[in-house]
C-alpha cells in the first residue's frame, strides 16, 4: 500500500488527432480504471502511472469511473485525468464523454483494468479508432455463493468475450494466473509482467520498538500480523485460529489485523470466541501502513488465492519475515526457507508451527529478512514493471503499424 504524500507534478503534453502514421518515438496511452476503492490493483496502477509519467517517450492520460484515492494519486502525478462518476452518468453517457475526452489526443493504446473498464475500452477502441487495446488481469475471480456467484459468472463471461474479441494483449501479474488464462486465450495473447513497488517510497522512519509502541504494544512483546482486505478469500479465520495456538505456546505475543471489509464483524466475534480479545488489535484502514508493517515480527498471508499481492512485496522489502500459503503468484516471490516460509496447508496448526519456529530462531529470522529485502530490490521494483509494460506497448504499436501499411 502507499503512504499518502505529495508527488512532484510533471507536465503532460498531448498531440492533436490527425491521419498521419503512428509515431514510434512517443507513445500515447490512456489507462481506464474504476477507482472506486483503494486496494492492491489500484495501488499498483498508481505506482505504474507515476513511473510512466516521468518518461519522456510517453504521453499518458487516464479515464476513471469514480473519484477517490486513485484519482487523487493520478492528479498528483501531473497526468491529465477525466473522472466520469458512475453515480452521475449511465453507461451511454460515460462512453460519450470518454470519447470526447479522447478526441484530439491521438491515443494509440487503451489500457483497461477490470471488466467494466474492459467493456468501455472495447467500445472506445472502435469508436475512436484506437489501434491497440491492452487489459490487465490483477487476479483470478473470487469464489462466491448465491447471487454473488451468479453475478461473478456473468462478469467472467463478459471478460472472456472482450479478451477474445477486442483485446490485443492481456497482462497477467503472475505465471499462475497466466496458466488459468490460457484455458480460453491463445498463449501468444498473454504476457506476464509481475507487480512491482516503488522502492524509494516503501519506507518507515520508525524503529521496530517505536512502531510497536505507537500501536500501544510494549516493545518487548512479539507481534504477528496481517494487512489487507477483510474478505472471505483472505481466510483470516485461519489467522485467528493460528493465533490462538501461538498465544498458548508464546504468551508474550500480540496480533494485529489491518484493513477493512465485510468480514470485520464476524472476525471480531471469532476472536472473542477464541479468547483473543485482549491479544488481537483490529486496526481498520491505515494510512500509515508502512509503520504498521514495521511493528511486525512476522507477517502471515492465509489467502485461498492471490494474484501477486502488493502487501507481500512491501512487507518483504521492509524487512518483515513472511509465512504464507503459496497460492497464486505468492510462490513466484517466496522461495521456501530462503526469503520466506511457505505452508502448503489450510490447517491453523501448520501456520502456527512455522510462526513459532521463526520467533524462536533469531538466526533464521535474520536470514529471511536479508533474502526477502534483496529479492524485492532486485526483481520486483516498479521500474522493472514499467519497463515491461512500455516494451509491450512498443511491440503492439509496431505490430499495428505493420498491419496498417
Amino acid at each position: 500500500m502507499l503512504a499518502g504524500s505529495q508527488r512532484n507534478a510533471v507536465e503532460a503534453e498531448f498531440c492533436l488527432n490527425s491521419p498521419r502514421p503512428i509515431s514510434l518515438e512517443k507513445i500515447r496511452i490512456c489507462h481506464i480504471a474504476s477507482g472506486d476503492r483503494w486496494a492492491g490493483a489500484e495501488v499498483q496502477l498508481a505506482m505504474l502511472l507515476r513511473c510512466l509519467a516521468c518518461r519522456t517517450d510517453l504521453r499518458v492520460s487516464a479515464i476513471l469511473l469514480n473519484e477517490g484515492r486513485l484519482a487523487d494519486e493520478v492528479r498528483q502525478c501531473g497526468l491529465d485525468v477525466c473522472v466520469l462518476p458512475e453515480s452521475q452518468y449511465n453507461s451511454f453517457q460515460i462512453a460519450l464523454r470518454a470519447a470526447y475526452f479522447l478526441r484530439g489526443r491521438d491515443v494509440q493504446v487503451l489500457h483497461s483494468h477490470r471488466y467494466k473498464e474492459n467493456m468501455l475500452a472495447a467500445v472506445l477502441a472502435l469508436r475512436c479508432r484506437i489501434p491497440v487495446h491492452v487489459c490487465s488481469r490483477h487476479g483470478a475471480p473470487e469464489p462466491f455463493s448465491g447471487w454473488r456467484r451468479y453475478k461473478q459468472g456473468v462478469i467472467e463471461a463478459v471478460n472472456r468475450f472482450v479478451a477474445q474479441h477486442s483485446v490485443d494483449c492481456v497482462v497477467s501479474v503472475s505465471e499462475d494466473l497466466r496458466r488459468q488464462l490460457v484455458r480460453y486465450l491463445p498463449e501468444s495473447k498473454i504476457v506476464t509482467i509481475h507487480n512491482g513497488i516503488d522502492l524509494k517510497r516503501v519506507f518507515s522512519p520508525l524503529s521496530v520498538s517505536q512502531a510497536k509502541e505507537r500501536l500501544g504494544i510494549p516493545a518487548e512483546l512479539s507481534v504477528i500480523g496481517t494487512v489487507g482486505r477483510l474478505e472471505p478469500i483472505k481466510r483470516l479465520d485461519l489467522f485467528l485460529a493460528a493465533a490462538q495456538e501461538i498465544a498458548t505456546a508464546q504468551p508474550d505475543t500480540r496480533f494485529v489485523i489491518a484493513g477493512e471489509g465485510i468480514e470485520e464483524s464476524r472476525l471480531r466475534s471469532l476472536a472473542a470466541s477464541l479468547g483473543l480479545e485482549d491479544r488481537v488489535l483490529f486496526l481498520g484502514h491505515r494510512e500509515d501502513v508502512y509503520d504498521v508493517l514495521r511493528a511486525l515480527d512476522i507477517s502471515v498471508l492465509c489467502s485461498d488465492h492471490e494474484g501477486l499481492p502488493m502487501t507481500l512485496l512491501e512487507t518483504l522489502y521492509l524487512g518483515v519475515p513472511v509465512v504464507a500459503r503459496p497460492v497464486g503468484g505468492v510462490a513466484e516471490v517466496i522461495q521456501d526457507g530462503v526469503n520466506g516460509v511457505c505452508v502448503n496447508s489450510s490447517e491453523p496448526a501448520a501456520l502456527a508451527r512455522e510462526c513459532i519456529h521463526i520467533l524462536r530462531d533469531l538466526g533464521l529470522r535474520k536470514r529471511l529478512v536479508e533474502a526477502g529485502t534483496r529479492i524485492i530490490g532486485n526483481r520486483f521494483s516498479v521500474e522493472n514493471t514499467a519497463e515491461g509494460v512500455v516494451n509491450l506497448y512498443r511491440s503492439l504499436v509496431g505490430q499495428s503499424l505493420d498491419v496498417s501499411t
